[in-house]
C-alpha cells in the first residue's frame, strides 16, 4: 500500500510525502478546488491503482482509479504544479519554500521500478503534518 499525506497546502499547489515499503518520496499536486477536473488535487480517501498506457508518459503508467467526478490521474515526472493536470507529480526531494519537487525522474523511475511486479495496488490520501 502507498501512502500520501499532504502536509503543505498553498493557494497554487498541493505537496506532499509519498511512502511505498519504506521508501519516502515527495510529491507536488494542485491545489484544493472543490475536486474541479484539470485544476483541482483529488479527495482525500482510499484508492486503487491500475496501469494504463499513457500516450504522454508510457506504457503501463500508474493511475488513481474511481476518483468520484474525475478520470485520468496518473503519477508521473515533474517539479512544480505546472507540470501537472489533477496528477500527482512524485520527486526524490522538495524545492526550498515548498516550491515544488526535486529530480522527479529519477524518483519516478525508482519508485515504478519498486512497483514493477504490481499490476494494481491500494493509495490512501489524506491531510497531515510531518514530524
Amino acid at each position: 500500500m502507498i501512502e500520501l499525506i499532504r502536509f503543505g497546502v498553498f493557494k497554487d499547489r498541493t505537496i506532499g510525502r509519498l511512502i511505498y515499503e519504506g521508501d519516502v518520496f515527495y510529491t507536488v499536486e494542485k491545489p484544493w478546488v472543490d475536486n474541479q477536473q484539470n485544476i483541482s488535487c483529488i479527495p482525500t480517501g482510499i484508492y486503487q491503482l491500475g496501469r494504463v498506457d499513457s500516450p504522454k508518459f508510457g506504457p503501463a503508467t500508474w493511475e488513481i482509479k474511481d476518483v468520484p467526478n474525475r478520470s485520468h490521474i496518473l503519477i508521473h515526472a515533474g517539479n512544480t504544479a505546472h507540470d501537472v493536470v489533477g496528477c500527482v507529480a512524485v520527486g526524490m526531494g522538495v524545492f526550498g519554500q515548498l516550491q515544488g519537487v526535486s529530480n522527479s525522474r529519477k524518483a519516478i523511475e525508482n519508485l515504478y521500478l519498486m512497483m514493477s511486479n504490481k499490476i494494481t495496488e491500494e493509495i490512501t490520501i489524506k491531510e497531515g503534518v510531518l514530524f
